[in-house]
């Protein structure tokens, strides 16, 4: 067993109820949260559109403040099923397969800004611009996280109608430099290994679900370890459920290429849209190309556990 990930280096986080509820009922922490600072309002400018508010229900961190929330939650439970043999679990590189694919190529920067409006420390906006999109998050009283993806951030802000007017950035403060294409590993197990945590698969966050995602990938390895041992350890047995970890996990990186497609397409008319659209469109062909080679899935994941279908033996 590998190290678990390191925090989150992300300078926040956006978590939304389902999200939370997600975390809570996977770390059996009701409470997981409780105290963290609450958006209610989602007000987004898409597509040349005038702005659209949104009740929304989420919770806004940071990646570290998510991981010691997480550690504090931790039980130290013991028992269970032992594995039949040596098995590895990876949470970041190196990997024993490197080869990433990456869905595109969306760098992005992050600066702290002064909100200049007390009415958005319970808001977040999303704001979209010929070069880019924007994502501005409160972190605190008078002061958000604004997320700039495409452009430089005072690129993106010179072409902004809505988020620009509420901010002051701060033409000095540091900016943190991350890509937020979505990428995974060609292939995320073997006959001993599988990999998880976003070092081997990770969403554009456009959509917003990728806190959520690696709580359902956590609850698949899990469940996919716990069936694994189970078995003899030979490869006929185990190749089965590995091949289902990967392929529900290829299945998930393609809905949400779908759901990415949707965004894209609506932006704005612009060459950088028009490429994000074309190189969406195009992972979700090869994802497509790859669940071909792969059976149906024989099973269902029922909290912890794999249970095969009702069709299947």
């Amino acid at each position: 067993m590998h190290p678990p990930a390191r925090p989150s280096a992300a300078p926040a986080i956006l978590l939304g109820a389902v999200a939370v509820k997600l975390l809570c009922d996977c770390l059996e922490a009701p409470e997981l949260l409780a105290n963290a600072r609450h958006v209610r309002r989602r007000i987004v400018a898409w597509g040349g559109a005038k702005p659209t508010v949104l009740p929304h229900d989420a919770v806004v961190l940071s990646g570290g403040d998510l991981h010691a929330a997480m550690e504090q939650a931790r039980t130290s439970r013991t028992g269970g099923s032992a594995l039949p043999r040596a098995f590895g679990v990876y949470t970041e590189a190196p990997f024993p397969l490197e080869r990433t694919r990456h869905f595109g190529a969306r760098p992005a920067s992050a600066k702290a800004v002064t909100l200049l409006n007390a009415e958005d420390e319970e808001a977040c906006w999303v704001e979209a611009v010929a070069q880019g999109w924007l994502f501005m998050i409160p972190s605190g009283p008078r002061a958000a996280w604004l997320l700039g993806v495409g452009g430089q951030i005072p690129e993106l802000l010179a072409l902004s109608r809505h988020i620009a007017p509420r901010i002051e950035s701060g033409e000095r403060a540091p900016s943190v430099r991350f890509e937020t294409a979505p990428r995974m590993l060609m292939r995320l197990s073997g006959a001993d290994w599988l990999a998880c945590g976003t070092g081997a698969l990770a969403f554009d966050p456009l959509c917003g679900d990728g806190t959520a995602q690696a709580a359902r990938e956590a609850s698949l390895a899990a469940a996919t370890l716990h069936a694994i041992a189970g078995t003899d350890g030979s490869e006929e047995a185990v190749r089965p459920y590995l091949d289902h970890y990967h392929s529900m996990l290829l299945a998930g990186m393609r809905r949400h290429l779908r759901q990415c497609g949707q965004f894209y397409a609506t932006g704005a008319d612009s060459p950088w849209w028009h490429a994000q659209l074309d190189a969406t469109r195009e992972g979700f062909d090869w994802c497509s190309a790859q669940l071909a080679a792969f059976p149906e899935p024989r099973y269902r994941l029922d909290g912890l556990t794999l249970t095969p279908l009702g069709n299947r033996q």
